[in-house]
């Protein structure tokens, strides 16, 4: 019987001592730094803060960049097809995998608010092409 309170008393000193030590640190405060822009940071901003909040939400920036490729074609890849705005929305609502084959099928974004696929279609349409 003497052995469980030695043990329970065992292990609340582990626990602890472990605690204690995950807790401690250095003595000084850890001094955060803000990371400056650079080149490479202000690259995307060259997408407006209106554009880029819808381009979040409807989380369009999962699989496209402005001049990366990632799953789909680079924003300005689809500038450089010159399609209209409206012709842009009803891609988005109807996508056509035949026009891009050599990516996978996008997903329809039928439950996307029309005028926010328009603002974004607008946009796209504005982007230079080189």
């Amino acid at each position: 019987m003497k052995l469980r309170p030695t043990f329970y008393h065992a292990f609340f000193i582990f626990a602890f001592a472990a605690l204690l030590a995950s807790c401690g640190g250095s003595e000084e405060p850890e001094q955060l730094t803000i990371p400056q822009s650079t080149p490479a940071t202000k690259k995307g901003s060259d997408i407006p803060e209106e554009v880029k909040k819808l381009l979040t939400m409807h989380t369009c920036l999962g699989c496209h960049k402005l001049d990366k490729k990632l799953i789909g074609p680079t924003f300005k890849d689809i500038a450089a097809r010159g399609y209209t705005a409206e012709e842009m929305v009803q891609l988005m609502q109807v996508p056509q995998p035949e026009n891009w084959p050599d990516y996978p099928p996008m997903a329809s974004m039928s439950f996307v608010a029309e005028e926010d696929l328009l603002a974004i279609a607008k946009w796209i349409t504005e982007i230079p092409v080189e």
